[in-house]
């Protein structure tokens, strides 16, 4: 499954470049507008280091421990 993701997701950000490529109106304001679909890219690895913090900084912060309701007291 996460094999047809990553195809999927390469196939789609290919042709967004083929489209942007194609029939974007040039408006080179920075010198990456330049380069074919890096606002693609650039947008795409911004969504990456949303997902990064997400999961690996702020996981520690707000995660409990698994036995954190439960308070290290059995009931027997």
């Amino acid at each position: 499954m996460k094999k047809k993701a990553y195809i999927f997701l390469t196939a789609f950000i290919l042709v967004m470049v083929v489209i942007e490529v194609l029939f974007a109106h040039p408006h080179y304001h920075m010198p990456w507008n330049e380069i074919p679909g890096a606002d693609i890219l650039i947008g795409f690895a911004g969504a990456w280091l949303l997902i990064f913090i997400a999961k690996i900084v702020l996981a520690h912060l707000i995660q409990r421990p698994t036995d954190y309701y439960e308070g290290g007291k059995h009931n027997d």
